[in-house]
């Protein structure tokens, strides 16, 4: 097993894209979307109405450095759209040793 900083970003699907090309300007290379993640939130419920339009959650496995430099990138875009990030410590289970 591999210690890894594990990154859950909520983040409406529109701003998919930015995150996308934040994580690989960075060199993330380790993470999964799943659409249509709906819920409750600081602004109330939260579900796709209109495809496109709803949120996505990523999940993201990365080292402690690369954490922080997607973190300092989420801000501005979870500023500006809401959404929700949040970093954990995980061990990542390497499965080919």
């Amino acid at each position: 097993m591999k210690p890894v900083k594990r990154i859950e970003i909520v983040i409406e699907e529109i701003e998919l894209e930015n995150v996308i090309g934040e994580l690989d300007r960075i060199g993330v290379v380790g993470y999964t979307i799943v659409p249509r993640a709906t819920g409750r939130g600081e602004r109330g419920v939260r579900y796709e109405t209109v495809q496109g339009l709803g949120n996505v959650l990523m999940t993201i496995a990365c080292d402690a450095f690369q954490a922080g430099q997607v973190i300092d990138a989420m801000r501005p875009i979870l500023k500006r759209y809401g959404g929700i990030c949040l970093v954990s410590d995980a061990m990542w289970v390497i499965h080919d040793s």
